[in-house]
Order: structure tokens, then sequence, then C-alpha cells
């Protein structure tokens, strides 16, 4: 299993791995999730199990040059885009978050693998989960909203998000989000309409790959 780091806040309080929740610019908070999930990978590669949410910050705020959301103009107070809350973001890309968290992994010293699946994820998350690896997913629901459920019952119903999956069983996806052990429906997941993308992140080591 793979576990993402814990951040403590001043109150000594430990997060389940990271938060754009916490940042003040609401751009960030707004679609900074794939920041968030590969900024928690490469920690996770480095062994760094946790760190102050001081530290944190500008480790964010340093990996946000590599994981680049797709920014439209520079206003980033909430305004109406199609109907839409906009904050001046599309969020991470798929193929940004590929490209930006290998730059990003070299800068902190890495060579790693970001491996793609999707054919019977279900089936093929628990055999990468027990390689220790960071699991990341992302899910695009254009139609309809997914439940994301927070530790406390309350139910988030997103359209476009960055997880770091941490556990699965039967019907229960266990996932890092918010900085807290979050819960989604891996029916709800397979259904129609769902556009999903997982990567393996792991170390590229000479002569394997792990």
């Amino acid at each position: 299993m793979s576990l993402p780091p814990k951040i403590v806040d001043k109150y000594g309080s430990e997060s389940f791995g990271g938060s754009q929740m916490w940042l003040p610019d609401e751009m960030f908070v707004n679609s900074g999730c794939g920041i968030i999930a590969g900024l928690d990978a490469i920690m996770r590669l480095k062994g760094e199990d946790g760190m102050t949410r001081d530290e944190y910050f500008d480790r964010f705020f340093d990996a946000k040059d590599y994981i680049r959301p797709i920014t439209i103009g520079k206003n980033r107070k909430e305004r109406k885009l199609f109907g839409k809350e906009f904050f001046g973001s599309f969020g991470v890309s798929a193929g940004r978050f590929r490209r930006g968290i290998r730059k990003l992994a070299v800068k902190e010293g890495l060579n790693i693998r970001v491996k793609p699946f999707l054919y019977k994820w279900w089936e093929k998350i628990p055999q990468y989960l027990e390689g220790g690896d960071p699991l990341v997913m992302l899910f695009v629901s254009p139609f309809r909203k997914i439940c994301v459920e927070e530790p406390s019952g309350y139910k988030v119903m997103c359209q476009y998000h960055w997880v770091t999956i941490t556990e699965i069983d039967g019907d229960d996806l266990w996932v890092s989000s918010w900085g807290d052990r979050c819960k989604m429906s891996v029916t709800e997941l397979k259904s129609f309409g769902v556009i999903l993308r997982f990567y393996s992140v792991s170390l590229e080591k000479r002569g394997d790959i792990v």
C-alpha cells in the first residue's frame, strides 16, 4: 500500500495527503488537485512521510511551475463561463500531468516511470498497490457529477478531479483528496460517460523498472 504524506498543521493535526483547500489563491483551490497528486507521489518516492504545512506550501509553489494547470487570462476572481463558476483555470490535463511530474522528478533528483493503465483497472489496482508505488487517478464526468465522500459522510460532487488511490475494497475505492481519506464508488466510476485516467508512478532503476 502507498500512503500519502502526513502534513501537520500548527495545532499538531495530521492530514492524509496535501490539500489545495489550504491555499489562499482561488485558482489553485479550484484547480490545484493535479499538482497535489503529483507532489504527493514524488514525496512518497523520496521517502518523505510528512512535514509541516508551511514546508508543504513551499513545495507546492515549486511544484506548480512543473505541473501546470491550463490557465485562461490573469483574472482569478470568480466569474461565469458557459453558465458555470470559473476561476481562470481548467485544471491539470492528463498530458500536462505526465510531462510535469517527470520534470518535477528530475528537479528532485529522481528518474521515474509514469505508467498509464485502464483495462480492468479495478483488478489491476490491488496489484499496483501491493508494489507500494503511488497510484494517481483523474476522473472527468461532463454529464453528471461523481461523489467523493469525506470521512464525516459529507458528499462532494465533482466533474473533474485528481486523487491519489490508497485502497480498494469491493465497491469502495479509498483515495486521498483534500487532505482526507475519502471514499468513492467503483460502480459509479465504471458507469457510462465517465472518463478515467490511471497512472502508476514508480522509480526507474538500472536494469529493472519498478
